[in-house]
């Protein structure tokens, strides 16, 4: 399986170095930082919407976003807060 393959939140857990995907969930606020500084460098393409809403909803609880680039956004934000 090529990087290309690997989902948002897939890409996000192995930069982490989580064991499993869940563990995300779990990061203390330095880390939960971290992950925010990660996701603020992928780009945000329209055709990924539901990849970005999907991470939005799975790491923060959420609702969509009409945008990649408002998803990518808020989910900064949010995870930034620690």
């Amino acid at each position: 399986m090529s990087v290309t393959d690997l989902s948002l939140l897939d890409l996000l857990y192995m930069q982490m170095g989580c064991t499993y995907l869940s563990d995300l969930r779990e990061l203390d606020g330095p880390r939960r930082k971290d992950l925010a500084q990660r996701v603020g460098r992928f780009p945000a393409r329209e055709e990924d919407l539901r990849e970005w809403n999907d991470a939005l909803a799975y790491l923060t609880k959420a609702p969509p976003e009409r945008t990649a680039q408002a998803a990518k956004e808020r989910l900064v934000n949010l995870l930034s807060q620690g």
